[in-house]
């Protein structure tokens, strides 16, 4: 059987390969449940020190899998406990928040489309880098749906107040350009240089030190949550921790050295 999900680390670049390319990586079963162990294996993993997502065949993610009759449907057959009940309710909130809480910089090489819930994966990313042919949107209006798998939540933040909802409301499909203008891609590639490209900019990142990166991204994304001067203290308590380290250490003794240095994320 197939994996529904690939992984592998090399010098600390994880990449992480949506794999059921027949239905353009649609999210099901097997998928979910593979990226939320490839994040907790890069939460506890210390040699892991950034996660590259992305999709095998033409396309990054084609959204929710529907084949059971829709969203709504249940293909389980008999009872099911009331666990289960709420945990199949709960996915799609669970996806966000285990990429929201994922502890190393990841980074989205956008392979095809990325639509719906796959486009709601795409935002989690810290970084998207999308190849030529990609398309990316918020098609959820277009089933009769609002939004989810977070994106109702990235979006404003990505393109702003007014550009989220005129997406939202629309359902369109943004091609690659159009989505570096709008802020949602960070660099488009030629669709056969995009993993050469991201796994390189990945390399940036697994080079750098990864206690730096890891609270860079805490603070990013809990910025929103705090009041100024909440946020001075949390952000002090952050960079006091860094300062201590041996990595800090090791960055102000290359720069007198005037070498690169070698970080530990010690």
């Amino acid at each position: 059987m197939k994996d529904s999900v690939l992984t592998h680390l090399d010098d600390g670049v994880f990449t992480v390969t949506l794999n059921e390319p027949d239905t353009m990586n649609a999210l099901s079963a097997g998928i979910t449940q593979g990226l939320f162990d490839a994040v907790e294996q890069a939460n506890e993993d210390d040699a892991i020190r950034v996660l590259l997502l992305t999709g095998n065949g033409r396309g990054f993610c084609a959204g929710a899998s529907v084949g059971g009759g829709g969203p709504g449907s249940n293909a389980q057959s008999g009872e099911v406990s009331r666990k289960q009940r709420l945990d199949q309710r709960g996915t799609s909130a669970k996806s966000m928040e285990v990429f929201a809480n994922c502890e190393v910089p990841v980074v989205g090489a956008i392979n095809g489309a990325a639509v719906g819930a796959g486009f709601g994966i795409a935002t989690c990313c810290d970084v998207r880098l999308l190849g030529a042919s990609a398309r990316m949107g918020s098609i959820f209006i277009k089933r009769g749906l609002a939004s989810d798998y977070g994106v109702s939540y990235w979006l404003p933040k990505l393109v702003g107040y007014g550009r989220a909802m005129e997406l939202m409301y629309s359902g369109e499909l943004l091609n690659a350009e159009e989505c570096l203008q709008a802020g949602l891609a960070n660099k488009v590639f030629a669709d056969d240089e995009l993993l050469v490209e991201a796994q390189s900019y990945a390399r940036m990142i697994a080079n750098g030190p990864p206690m730096a990166y890891t609270l860079v991204r805490r603070m990013m994304l809990r910025s929103n949550e705090m009041t100024a001067s909440q946020f001075a203290e949390y952000e002090w308590s952050a960079q006091s921790i860094l300062l201590k380290s041996e990595d800090v250490r090791e960055g102000f003794k290359a720069f007198g050295e005037r070498r690169e240095p070698e970080f530990k994320g010690k």
